[in-house]
């Protein structure tokens, strides 16, 4: 991911990725339903945001996602929640 999106919509689309990848039927839709954003640093350069599934069940999924910069610095972090329909 590249800097066509803000901060936040950088870390979302990373978190819904790492949410959807946990699907094993991709026609289930799913809704955000918490998200907490932290910023760690200023950026420096070209952003690439990071996601990873940190637990969940049937029906929610718990995501953590990074922000870094070129130089590979951490300058924003996200958690969230997401629910399965």
């Amino acid at each position: 991911m590249g800097n066509e999106l803000p901060l936040m919509g950088q870390l979302h689309e990373a978190l819904v990725g790492a949410a959807r990848e946990r699907l094993s039927d991709a026609t289930r839709s799913l809704s955000a339903t918490d998200i907490h954003l932290l910023f760690t640093g200023a950026a420096q350069g070209a952003l690439r945001a990071s996601a990873h599934v940190t637990g969940g069940g049937r029906s929610v999924c718990f995501c953590e996602a990074e922000l870094r910069d070129a130089q590979g610095q951490t300058v924003a972090r996200a958690m969230g929640t997401f629910r399965y329909a």
